[in-house]
């Protein structure tokens, strides 16, 4: 009489996957039927009227912690959330609530709630804090202290901002803390020799704040200029006294330009208590430096 190998089954292991897994589909399929608890973070949607004037500086959360009871099927369809109803609060005076207590929602989570029951809300109070929406205008100022020119360069015109305002926008609160001003921080620019035009970045100075324009443009122009010297006749008769001289005049001009005849530059000679202090009079063009001598002993 042939006996077979008790232990041959074990060795067919696609046999034992498959009992483990009719087992396992039997176990499932039962508990489904059983009842039991389970917690869940379900869908809430808070509502508030004027939401266009209002801004959340401390948002509703869009779920909320609940503790459910039912059978398998029911909990399992509610922990997919498959064809859940959104619960709907009402918020009365959104500006004025900062904070919800959780037994609050029991009704209106137990509405929305289908074949399973509540058993409490797990999540503790809600804060919130939704504020009057409002905008401020800000004066923009620029802190040129780190652009440096390089010798013989000269800036020859105002700095332009392409625009003099930005506008912010957000919760009352952060609004009425702003100061009246902006202020743009430049880069540390060396020995510039050219025309300055860059655009900066508006940084965000709240989270909860939207700001208008984000960009602003910075400009203003550089001109090279050269020194020249030049030898004026100073003359001065009065009563007894006479002066006949001359003085050296340095002065600087832009590169390329010449003053031409019409442009002659003169001496005229200001009384200053016992001296005459020489003036250089001439065309805009011209950048006086030094004039030597710079004053004249009156003697009587």
């Amino acid at each position: 009489m042939r006996i077979n190998n008790p232990f041959k089954l074990i060795s067919q292991p696609k046999i034992l996957l498959y009992c483990f897994i009719v087992g396992s589909l039997i176990w499932f399929f039962n508990e489904l039927n059983n009842r039991s608890n389970a917690s869940m973070f379900y869908p809430i949607n808070f509502n508030y009227d004027n939401k266009d004037e209002l801004i959340e500086v401390i948002s509703p959360p869009n779920s909320i912690e609940i503790s459910i009871n039912g059978t398998g099927w029911n909990l399992l369809r509610n922990l997919l959330k498959l064809n859940i109803t959104e619960v709907e609060y009402n918020i009365n005076k959104p500006s004025q609530t900062k904070f919800i207590l959780s037994n609050s929602l029991l009704p209106y989570i137990a509405q929305s709630l289908e074949n399973v029951n509540l058993n409490f809300v797990v999540t503790d109070s809600i804060f919130l804090n939704i504020e009057k929406k409002i905008n401020k205008e800000l004066k923009v100022l620029i802190d040129t202290s780190k652009i440096s020119i390089a010798d013989n360069f000269q800036r020859v015109s105002d700095f332009v901002l392409s625009h003099d305002k930005i506008y912010v926008e957000g919760p009352q609160s952060i609004i009425n803390s702003l100061p009246n001003t902006y202020l743009i921080n430049t880069r540390e620019t060396s020995n510039l020799s050219s025309d300055f035009n860059e655009d900066f970045t508006v940084e965000i100075i709240h989270q909860n704040l939207s700001i208008n324009p984000e960009k602003i443009n910075l400009s203003f122009n550089i001109e090279e200029f050269v020194q020249e010297e030049i030898i004026l006749k100073v003359d001065f008769y009065e009563e007894n006294f006479s002066l006949d001289t001359s003085v050296l005049v340095l002065y600087k001009i832009k590169k390329g330009l010449e003053i031409s005849p019409n442009d002659s530059l003169y001496v005229t000679l200001r009384k200053e208590e016992d001296y005459l202090i020489p003036e250089i009079n001439g065309p805009d063009v011209i950048q006086v430096l030094n004039i030597s001598p710079n004053s004249f002993i009156l003697d009587k």
